[in-house]
């Protein structure tokens, strides 16, 4: 691939464009803070603005691949596809999520070549982030080898991963089936039978949902659903080929939320259908904790979760369409060890 095909990329969070000469200030204040720059096997430390200005200048002049990684108070970082998959982000902007929904387009991108082969990368030994990152990418093991770190000025152990096609697009979907359950993403189809759900009993414990939900509202409702390969998105709750509920998973820090219509409570379909998810999001997203939280009148809920594991982090209050004002919460968190998946 060539930067003749360079497009701007877009997720729901970022745009990832063209380098400039204006990014070298950005950049240079990204890699001169030596927590980003350790893990980095090619840049100096100290890393100055001439440096920048010489990188920008070989990514133009070589015609590369790299993006700048930018969110609305500018440049976060760099993605780039320089015979393997290579990022960073400027450390005030670490724990947001960028660096997956910046790779994962880019990965997108490369894959979108059908005569694109197998894409590979890797990271240094400890540093944990980016081995999660390219995990929940779908990245495997490849080996490990000694590369020289610039900035230690010394040799370093450096993981090797490979990603395959096949890999990449079983990431792509997001369709689980149990027992009893199908968890699928939404559709317009469905925006009939997620109106009829919108009840007083289910809407009052949701956030977002009003009672009385209407077609066209459950319809941009979907809409803003759609899976797209990172955290903010909802899957449907089917059985027997019938919407029975919704979960959904975004935010920084990520939580989860979800609901059954009220004729299938009491039957263990919420405990099904998390037990199925919550291990998917672990192993689809590079993150070690999940939240959730419910109204204290509704100790149903919190019943199921702690049934997998989430234990109670505090109390609050909390908003919901379908009441008057707002009501106390209790908050919860599980993690990746802590998950009790539920036979």
């Amino acid at each position: 691939m060539s930067d003749a095909a360079l497009p701007v990329l877009r997720t729901p969070r970022l745009t990832l464009r063209r380098l400039t000469d204006h990014d070298a200030g950005a950049i240079a204040d990204g890699i001169g803070n030596f927590d980003v720059s350790k893990w980095l096997a090619v840049v100096p430390y100290p890393y100055t603005r001439s440096d920048a200005e010489a990188f920008i200048e070989t990514v133009r002049r070589q015609r590369k691949l790299f993006w700048a990684i930018c969110d609305g108070d500018g440049v976060q970082g760099v993605v780039g596809l320089d015979d393997e998959l290579a990022y960073w982000l400027a450390r005030p902007v670490w724990g947001r999520g960028y660096g997956f929904e910046a790779a994962q387009a880019a990965v997108g991108h490369w894959f979108a070549d059908p005569a694109a082969g197998d894409l590979v990368s890797g990271y240094f030994e400890g540093n944990t982030r980016s081995g999660r990152l390219l995990t929940a990418l779908g990245f495997r093991f490849e080996g490990r080898r000694v590369r020289h770190a610039r900035s230690f000025r010394q040799d370093v152990v450096s993981t090797r991963m490979r990603l395959t096609r096949d890999a990449w697009e079983k990431r792509r979907d997001f369709d689980v089936r149990t027992m009893r359950l199908r968890l699928r993403p939404l559709g317009e189809r469905d925006a009939p039978a997620l109106a009829a759900m919108a009840v007083p009993e289910v809407a009052r414990n949701m956030a977002t949902i009003p009672v009385g939900m209407t077609r066209d509202q459950a319809a941009a409702y979907i809409v803003a659903s759609v899976f797209q390969g990172v955290p903010g998105f909802r899957l449907g709750i089917e059985r027997e080929g019938r919407l029975i509920g919704l979960i959904g998973f975004g935010g920084v820090p990520p939580d989860v939320a979800y609901f059954l219509a009220p004729d299938a409570w009491g039957q263990g379909l919420a405990t099904e259908a998390m037990s199925a998810f919550l291990p998917e999001v672990f192993d689809r997203f590079p993150i070690g904790r999940v939240h959730a939280e419910h109204f204290e009148d509704n100790p149903a809920s919190g019943a199921v979760l702690r049934k997998l594991g989430f234990a109670e982090t505090g109390r609050g209050m909390g908003t919901s369409k379908a009441r008057l004002e707002p009501a106390p919460v209790i908050t919860y968190a599980v993690t990746r060890e802590t998950l009790r998946v539920q036979p």
